[in-house]
C-alpha cells in the first residue's frame, strides 16, 4: 500500500474505526483509571495520571504504517495471515520507542527526582511494548537490539503530519527518524544505575506496583474502548444495607445464646469503626469463633469503611471479597445477593455484586440491561463491580503475574477494601511475600485489608483486630471438646470397626474428614452397607465426584432431617455450612482441626459435640497425613498438643495462637524470598512461576464424566462448538457454557488417572453416560483402577 493513495482520514485501528478515535478513547480512558483513587507517592498522582494517558494515546501508534493497514484491510484469509507475520505489520515495538519519547518530552518540564522520571519512562515503555502479550524481565525488555531497522522502515512510511493530533508529535517525530542502535538510552547499564538510585522504593515493591497499575490502566482502557466504546458510571451501595437486612430478620432481636453471640459481634465490630482513624491503608484482622457470622460481619464491615472513606477521603472504594475454596464461593455469594433482594426487593445487579472465577457465568447486568458476552467478559475480567466475590486463586494470580489477562483487574486493587476471609489456608512459604506487598499496597496505593478466620495466621506483626475483646468470645463458646487419640497409630479397619460400635451404641450426625480419596473411598465402602442397615443416610464427599453432584449432597446433607453419616475429605472444613454431633478426623495441621471443629455443634446444641483426632496409616504402616501435608506442620501440631489429651473449645484460640507463632518462627521464607527478590528487580518472567496451589503429585487431567440427561445436552453443545473454525468465535461460544460444562468436569492426578483414563474425545477425557461404570462409581466418584476401553 503506497503512501499517495494514503489518507490520515483513512486510517484505522479496527475495521471502521478511526486511529484518532481509538488513540484518544483509550488516553483518556487509562488516565480515568489511573486518576480514580488516590495514591501515596513520591511524585504528584497528576503526573501518574498523564503518563497513563500517553501511554493510552500512543499505545497503538503504530498502526499508522501502510503495513498494518494493508493488513487490516486485506479480506483474503491466506493473504491476511502472510501479512500478520511481517515484522513491518507489528505495531507495538513502534508505538512504544513514540510513547517512550513523549513521556520524556512531558517530564522534561516536570519538578520531580530524576530516578522517577527514568523509570516512569522506561515504565510507560515497556507497558506499550507488551500490551498484547506478557510481560518479561524488565531489564532485558528495555533493550531494542537490531530491531531498530525494521522501525526506520515503519518510521520512513509515516508522513510526518499524520499524527499530529497527539500531544509532543513536535518533539516525538524527528526523535523518531533520528532512531539508531547507538541513539537508544535504555540497556541493562541503565538498570543497574537505575536500581541503585532507587533501591529503597525497591525495597517497598513501589516500582513493581506502579509498572503494574501503568499496564493495568493501559490493558482495561483497551479493552473498553475497542469492545464498549465507553465507561460507565459507578453504582451506589447502601451502607447500611446488612443493618437493614438483620433488621427485617430479627438478628438484631435474638432469641437463642448463639444468636445473641453473634448479635454482640456485629456490634462491636460496627462500633469499632468509629475509631478507626484512616491512614493511607491499614490492615485489619477479624478474629471470631467459627459459626459467629464472620461473613455478614465482615461485609458490613467494609461497606461502612467505605461511607466513611467517601466522606473524608472523597472516594468511593471498591470492595474484593476473596475465599480459598470453590465450595464455598456460591454459597457466600449467595447469601450476599439474598441481602440485596430482601433490603431492595430485587436480585443486584452486576454493576453491584459480581462473583468471578473461573467456572462463572459470562454474563453481567446494568440496571435493566443485560450486555452481549465479549462485553460482559470484559466488565467481569476487569472487576467492574462495587462487590466483587472470587478466590484467593484470582486475586493473588493478579498480585503476582506477568500475565497480561490476569494483570488487566490489577488498578481495581488499590483504594479497594480486601477481605480474605479464611486467611489461615493461605500458604506459609508465602506469608512474608504477601505480607510485604500488602504493607507497600497500604502504604502507597491506600488499599485496606481485613482478613477474616477463626484461626488467624501471624502473617503481620500487628494487624488492627476489630474485634477487640475476641478472647472473651473463644471463652464463651463451650459448644465442643476436642479428644486427642493421636498416641498410636490405627487401620482403616480399626476406625471402621469403632465408628460403628459407637454409631450402634450412641446414634447421632456422624462427620469423618480423611485425609486422602483413596483412606475416605475405603471407609466408605467398609461401612455403607452397615450404616444403612442401623438406618442412617451416608454421604461422601470427594473432589472425585463431579461438582455439581457435590453441591447437590451438600444441599441434601443440610436439609436432611434424617440421622447421617458424612464421610469426606477436607473440602468441608472451611465455611461450608453443615453442623454435626460428632466429629473424627485424621491428624492435620492445627488450623484444619480447628476448622473442621467449626462444623460439630455448630449452632450451639444443648448437649456439646465431640471432635475426635485420630491417627490413621495405611496398610504399609506409613501416616495418611504424609500424602498431603508438609511434614512441619504436623510437627508443630503435635507439639502444641503434647500433654493434651482433651480440650474444651474455649482454649482452642490459645493452641492455635502459638501453633502458628511456631510456624512464623520455624517456617521457611524461602520461595518468598525469591519471588519479592524477583519483584524487586522487575523479573516478570520468574514472578509469572507464582503458583498459589502446588499440585503435590504433578499435574492433573480433566475428565468430563456424562452423569445424568443434562450433562448429555451439555456435551453435544461442547462438541459443537469445538466444530467452529473461527476460533473467536468459537472461543466466545464456550465461555457461554463454561458454567453449565465445568460442574461435570473433574481434574484428576495424571499418574493415577493414567490406570484407567477414558478416551479422549473433543479435546477432553471423556466418560459417556451408557459406559459410565467403567470409569466412574456414582458413589465415590472417578474409579483410579480399571480396565481401560475404547469408544
Amino acid at each position: 500500500m503506497g503512501n499517495a493513495s494514503y489518507h490520515f482520514e483513512d486510517i484505522e485501528s479496527h475495521p471502521g474505526v478511526p486511529l484518532q478515535v481509538h488513540l484518544e478513547g483509550v488516553g483518556n480512558t487509562a488516565a480515568q483509571f489511573s486518576g480514580e483513587v488516590p495514591l501515596n507517592l513520591p511524585f504528584p498522582q497528576e503526573i501518574l495520571t498523564e503518563v497513563a494517558r500517553l501511554a493510552g494515546l500512543y499505545h497503538d501508534l503504530g498502526k499508522a504504517t501502510p503495513f498494518f493497514q494493508e493488513y487490516l484491510h486485506e479480506k483474503d484469509p491466506e493473504r491476511k495471515e502472510l501479512l500478520r507475520g511481517r515484522k513491518e505489520t507489528h505495531h507495538s515495538l513502534l508505538s512504544a520507542v513514540a510513547t517512550y519519547f513523549a513521556v520524556q518530552s512531558y517530564l522534561e518540564a516536570q519538578f520531580i527526582p530524576e530516578e522517577w522520571k527514568e523509570f516512569l519512562i522506561a515504565a510507560a515503555f515497556i507497558a506499550v511494548k507488551r500490551h498484547h502479550g506478557n510481560l518479561e524481565s524488565f531489564p532485558d525488555d528495555v533493550r531494542l537490539g537490531l530491531e531498530t531497522e525494521v522501525l526506520n522502515l515503519q518510521i520512513d512510511h509515516i508522513p510526518e503530519d499524520y499524527l499530529s493530533f497527539l500531544p509532543y508529535w513536535g518533539e516525538v517525530y524527528p526523535q523518531l527518524k533520528a532512531l539508531s542502535p547507538d541513539s537508544w538510552r535504555l540497556g541493562k547499564f541503565w538498570f543497574v544505575r537505575w536500581s541503585r538510585k532507587i533501591k529503597a522504593y525497591r525495597e517497598k515493591l513501589l516500582p513493581y506496583l506502579l509498572q503494574n497499575f501503568l499496564f493495568s490502566c493501559l490493558l482495561d482502557a483497551d479493552k473498553h474502548i475497542t469492545v464498549l466504546q465507553e465507561t460507565f458510571p459507578r453504582a451506589r451501595v447502601n451502607p447500611n444495607l446488612v443493618d437493614c437486612y438483620r433488621s427485617l430478620l430479627g438478628f438484631d432481636r435474638p432469641a437463642t445464646f448463639i444468636n445473641h453471640l453473634r448479635d454482640d459481634i456485629y456490634k462491636e465490630v460496627m462500633d469499632h469503626i468509629q475509631e478507626v482513624h484512616l491512614q493511607n491503608g491499614q490492615i485489619f484482622s477479624l478474629t471470631a469463633p467459627t459459626g459467629s457470622g464472620k461473613t455478614l460481619t465482615a461485609i458490613s464491615f467494609a461497606l461502612r469503611l467505605r461511607e466513611k472513606m467517601e466522606t473524608q477521603k472523597g472516594y468511593s472504594p471498591r470492595i474484593i471479597y476473596a475465599l480459598p475454596f470453590l465450595s464455598i464461593i456460591d454459597q457466600n455469594a449467595d447469601v450476599f445477593r439474598e441481602v440485596f433482594k430482601k433490603v431492595q426487593g430485587k436480585s443486584p445487579t452486576s454493576d453491584l455484586l459480581l462473583v468471578h472465577h473461573h467456572l462463572s457465568d459470562v454474563t453481567y447486568t446494568r440496571q435493566e440491561d443485560e450486555h452481549e458476552p465479549d462485553e460482559a467478559e470484559i466488565l467481569i475480567e476487569g472487576w467492574d463491580s462495587e462487590i466483587v466475590v472470587t478466590t484467593f486463586v484470582q486475586f493473588f494470580h493478579t498480585l503476582f503475574s506477568n500475565r497480561n489477562r490476569a494483570m488487566r483487574k490489577f488498578h481495581r486493587i488499590p483504594g479497594s477494601v480486601i477481605i480474605l476471609d479464611e486467611i489461615q489456608s493461605f500458604p506459609h512459604e508465602y506469608w512474608l511475600l504477601f505480607q510485604k506487598t500488602a504493607e507497600a499496597l497500604a502504604e502507597y496505593f491506600n488499599s485496606y485489608f481485613l482478613l477474616s478466620t477463626a484461626t488467624q495466621p501471624a502473617i503481620f506483626e500487628s494487624p488492627i483486630e476489630v474485634l477487640t475483646n475476641k478472647e472473651k468470645y473463644f471463652k464463651n463458646m463451650d459448644r465442643v471438646k476436642l479428644r486427642f487419640q493421636i498416641q498410636r497409630a490405627q487401620t482403616i479397619s480399626q476406625l471402621k470397626d469403632y465408628l460403628l460400635a459407637r454409631l450402634q451404641k450412641e446414634s447421632q450426625d456422624t462427620l469423618i474428614v480423611l485425609n486422602t480419596i483413596s483412606c475416605a473411598e475405603k471407609l466408605y465402602k467398609m461401612v455403607k452397607a452397615p450404616l444403612r442397615e442401623m438406618g442412617f443416610e451416608i454421604f461422601f464427599l470427594s473432589s472425585h465426584v463431579v461438582p455439581k453432584e457435590r453441591l447437590r449432597r451438600i444441599e441434601q446433607i443440610k436439609n436432611s432431617k434424617e440421622l447421617k453419616v458424612v464421610i469426606s475429605t477436607q473440602l468441608v472444613e472451611a465455611g461450608v455450612d453443615l453442623d454435626f454431633k460428632w466429629v473424627i478426623r485424621d491428624l492435620g495441621p492445627m488450623d484444619s482441626i480447628n476448622q473442621v471443629a467449626g462444623r460439630c455443634n455448630r449452632n450451639f446444641g444443648k448437649k456439646r459435640g465431640l471432635v475426635e483426632l485420630v491417627l490413621l496409616e495405611d496398610e504399609n504402616g506409613r501416616k495418611f497425613y504424609s500424602y498431603i501435608y508438609d511434614g512441619l506442620l504436623i510437627s508443630l501440631t503435635h507439639e502444641v498438643l503434647e500433654g493434651w489429651k482433651e480440650v474444651s473449645e474455649d482454649a482452642l484460640l490459645g493452641l492455635i495462637e502459638e501453633y502458628f507463632r511456631r510456624a512464623k518462627e520455624r517456617g521457611t521464607d524461602d520461595r518468598s524470598r525469591e519471588l519479592l527478590g524477583a519483584i524487586q528487580d522487575l523479573d516478570y518472567e520468574q514472578i509469572g512461576g507464582f503458583r498459589l496451589i502446588e499440585e503435590p503429585y504433578g499435574a492433573k487431567v480433566d475428565i468430563f464424566v456424562e452423569v445424568d440427561e443434562e450433562a448429555h445436552k451439555v456435551w453435544e453443545e461442547f462438541c459443537a462448538i469445538r466444530d467452529i473454525t473461527n476460533r473467536w468465535k468459537r472461543r466466545t461460544a464456550f465461555k457461554a457454557l463454561r458454567s453449565k460444562f465445568y460442574p461435570y468436569v473433574i481434574s484428576v492426578q495424571a499418574e493415577k488417572a493414567l490406570k484407567n483414563l477414558p478416551p479422549e474425545v473433543c479435546g477432553i477425557f471423556y466418560v459417556p453416560y451408557n459406559q459410565m461404570e467403567r470409569w466412574y462409581d456414582k458413589d465415590t466418584g472417578f474409579k483410579k483402577d480399571g480396565e481401560t476401553m475404547v469408544i
